[in-house]
């Protein structure tokens, strides 16, 4: 995945006694779009969590009693037990089992396929058929027979890119998702983490990154033995991904 870039995630989001701005104990209910190169694992003691690192955006609502809260987030992570996927209510989880993933630097591919044609091919006159389907005779006219003409044919099969792909899927019913993002990205609201929230579902809440219960002494895992840990080694994987973005500008930021 590092060699290809940032993917584009679109996670389904199921939340329970959640703490909001407006009230606590919510039921959080919603979707994410994160650009992250992967679905990461951090440690912190005995504590074993994953986690979604880069840009992104939360559209939903939280639900208390009869009140209903719409939410919208600008993200840098997304961070939840993965102990706790499950389909049972009333358990938190994160539909990330089977996510929609976008990959936007895919490029297009053609291909060679050989395909058995069948030509549906309706003729008049008394002509001869391996396998006549219908003929029909009126009086005074020469009959019309209906057959299929079997053929091998080369085709050129052209499979589309990641952009055209993810413009198809973040242009119609994710366009509130997508839509915040770019206007996000354009206000600069990511080129600093310390803008952003985390969605830590595994501690029921929205953090920031100073909030030391929830974002301090994490290692990756995956990034053992390669240099940064803790917190830093999030915020370097947040801003690698930026950095990719960046460069690749028209790959994830269009215009819908």
């Amino acid at each position: 995945m590092k060699d290809s870039g940032p993917l584009l995630w679109l996670v389904d989001i199921e939340a329970y006694n959640f703490e909001t701005e407006v009230f606590k104990g919510a039921d959080i209910h919603g979707r994410a779009l994160i650009a992250s190169s992967q679905l990461w694992s951090i440690i912190r003691e005995e504590q074993v969590l994953s986690v979604l690192i880069g840009p992104g955006y939360f559209k939903g609502r939280a639900i208390k009693n009869s009140i209903q809260v719409d939410i919208g987030k600008h993200l840098f992570a997304i961070m939840f037990d993965p102990t706790a996927l499950r389909y049972d209510e009333p358990i938190p989880l994160v539909d990330i089992i089977n996510p929609e993933v976008i990959d936007p630097m895919g490029v297009k591919k053609r291909e060679e396929i050989v395909a058995l044609i069948n030509d549906l091919v309706v003729e008049k006159g008394n002509i001869l058929t391996g396998d006549t389907i219908a003929s029909i005779k009126g009086e005074g006219r020469p009959p019309t027979v209906a057959h299929y003409k079997e053929m091998m044919k080369r085709l050129s099969v052209s499979l589309v890119s990641g952009v055209q792909r993810a413009r198809f899927i973040l242009g119609g019913t994710n366009r509130p998702l997508y839509q915040p993002l770019v206007e996000g990205y354009n206000r600069m609201k990511y080129s600093s983490i310390e803008r952003l929230d985390v969605m830590a579902i595994a501690f029921s809440k929205f953090a920031n990154y100073a909030d030391i219960d929830v974002m301090s002494d994490w290692m990756i895992v995956e990034k053992a033995g390669m240099g940064g840990t803790g917190t830093e080694a999030i915020r370097e994987e947040y801003d690698s991904v930026l950095r990719v973005i960046e460069k690749n500008l028209d790959k994830f930021i269009f215009e819908l």
